[in-house]
């Protein structure tokens, strides 16, 4: 059984992209606005302050500017004024800023490994090895043993 496109109802990848009507179109636009927007609010915030906002959203005249704790809330009240002043000169639709804050996400915590055994652990595994019976078993502890030695041996 083949799959055959049907005349008239597959659209290329750019007529979905590029497409004024388009749900993706729209979003991409969107994306390209905010990315301009928060551009400008970069620019325009003072530089010891950028590294502690972010833009979340333009629609209907409202900016939404993100931050991860309560303390650049508190400092973006006094930045606000002038930022909204000069903000409007770049995007006179503009009529207001509101801050919202939103916590970074914690960072994935890595998975510890174990230790890394002495030399004379590994020697002891691979004695044991040549004793055991088992042959799964034997196979683990040769692969233990060929674990990296210690640099700090006790």
């Amino acid at each position: 059984m083949s799959i055959k496109a049907r005349a008239g109802r597959t659209k290329s990848l750019n007529a979905l992209i590029n497409k004024d009507t388009s749900i993706l179109g729209d979003i991409l636009g969107q994306a390209e606005k905010l990315k301009h927007i928060e551009t400008l609010v970069l620019q325009k915030l003072p530089e010891d302050s950028r590294d502690f906002y972010r833009v979340g959203n333009f629609q209907q005249g409202r900016l939404v500017l993100l931050t991860s704790s309560a303390i650049h809330l508190t400092r973006f009240r006094y930045l606000k004024p002038q930022l909204l002043a000069d903000l409007s000169e770049c995007l006179p639709e503009l009529s207001t800023i509101e801050l919202k804050i939103r916590p970074q996400p914690p960072e994935p915590r890595k998975e510890k490994k174990g230790q890394p055994i002495s030399g004379n652990t590994r020697e002891k595994l691979r004695k044991l090895a040549e004793e055991v019976d088992n042959p799964k078993l034997k196979e683990a502890l040769i692969r233990a043993s060929h674990s990296p030695e210690t640099k700090n041996q006790h």
